[in-house]
């Protein structure tokens, strides 16, 4: 098993962190402030090619692997480009785009997927309502079959991009009685009539992604933009669609753990009491020491689970368990640090703060913690919980 990168890869987290250095870097703490996805940014993204990722060159993507977007998402964040932009861009990459590649018909990619890949469209994905979050089954945005359509009518929220996406891919129930053998997956223009977005929600982090609520009200969706068959949203689209998320979101924190270290190490051996400088006090060096092993491990996962899905294999319990072991790698990984820089952790002028705001969400998007480390029991142990 070889863990060095490819000349090829090696090459593409140089470009990444060339750029964020140079670039995205400096403007961060504007980003954070403003709470908005900067859209300069996202023209960067198309210029460099990096709307495509995964996209097949068939359809004007870069044919990267999902290892190898991995790799570039992680160092974007190491690097210091911010969480929320970076999950923008994750968002589209991943959930915005892999079900369409993986699940829609050859003219749905023809029609859909070069003007994705080019970043000409925005995308997100919407799945979670008001009232339905790790409980897929209780999905409440309906699809009624009209003529050669759906009328769709329901409520989405803490959708990624919404604000700013052209499409979306969006699930709905064509029959509530079925649960989640119920729902179903269409592509929607998110400016068609009858769809409404709602403001930006204020949040804590990540500032620099938007999420907000989707409302549909007698949305005409037609046949043609229907992904597979009544009935093949969830088990089709969006069991396979939760591998490669949890993967390739899951890396952008992977990366945070690496700006951490970057940033309590810089600060240490600037930073002298009783003499000398704190890098050279045994508590200091220990808690270096346990990021750096944490922060080891959690790309040895991403390694592991993105491998392979590339591979073209299930990755259920590899990419929950990266999921899991990231968010409370990455909410320990920002508490050390923060503490390293003792009260001026607290101070936005020297950046650490943003981690602890930003870590928090990967113990809460694409599954809660608790419901995940459910479903790897469920999935080592071949038993139920009592309570679930």
């Amino acid at each position: 098993m070889d863990f060095n990168l490819s000349q090829e890869q090696k090459m593409l987290q140089e470009a990444v962190i060339k750029f964020v250095l140079k670039e995205w870097e400096p403007n961060t703490q504007e980003i954070d402030e403003s709470n908005k996805f900067h859209m300069w940014l996202w023209r960067r993204f198309r210029d460099l090619s990096w709307c495509g990722m995964m996209i097949p060159k068939e359809y004007g993507g870069a044919g990267m692997t999902l290892l190898d977007t991995c790799i570039a998402l992680e160092s974007m964040v190491h690097a210091g480009g911010d969480v929320g932009t970076t999950l923008g861009l994750a968002t589209h990459l991943s959930i915005g785009s892999i079900p369409l590649l993986v699940c829609g018909n050859d003219e749905q990619k023809k029609r859909f997927l070069p003007k994705i890949a080019t970043g000409e469209w925005q995308s997100c994905f919407m799945l979670t309502e008001p009232n339905v979050g790790s409980d897929a089954t209780g999905v409440e945005t309906v699809a009624v079959r009209e003529g050669d359509g759906y009328i769709l009518n329901g409520t989405k929220t803490f959708i990624t991009n919404a604000p700013t996406a052209d499409v979306g891919m969006i699930m709905a129930s064509t029959d509530r009685s079925k649960g989640a053998k119920g729902l179903t997956a269409f592509m929607i223009d998110m400016r068609a009539p009858g769809v409404k977005v709602g403001p930006s929600f204020d949040k804590i982090g990540p500032r620099g992604s938007e999420q907000a609520e989707v409302y549909l009200e007698n949305v005409k969706v037609p046949l043609k933009d229907r992904i597979l068959e009544e009935g093949d949203g969830f088990i089709k689209v969006g069991v396979q669609n939760l591998e490669y998320e949890r993967s390739c979101l899951t890396s952008i924190w992977t990366g945070l753990l690496g700006y951490n270290i970057d940033l309590a190490v810089k600060y240490a051996k600037e930073r002298k009491q009783f003499g000398n400088p704190i890098i050279q006090y045994a508590q200091i060096r220990d808690r270096i020491a346990q990021m750096q092993i944490e922060y080891d491990i959690c790309k040895l996962l991403m390694y592991r689970a993105a491998s392979k899905k590339d591979a073209g294999e299930q990755a259920p319990l590899e990419a929950t368990e990266f999921k899991v072991y990231v968010g409370q790698c990455g909410m320990r990984s920002a508490m050390e640090a923060m503490q390293i820089f003792g009260g001026y952790g607290l101070i936005k002028e020297y950046k650490i703060e943003r981690s602890l705001r930003d870590a928090k969400l990967a113990q809460l998007g694409a599954g809660t913690e608790q419901v995940l480390m459910e479903i790897i029991a469920r999935m080592v142990t071949g038993t139920r919980s009592l309570t679930i």
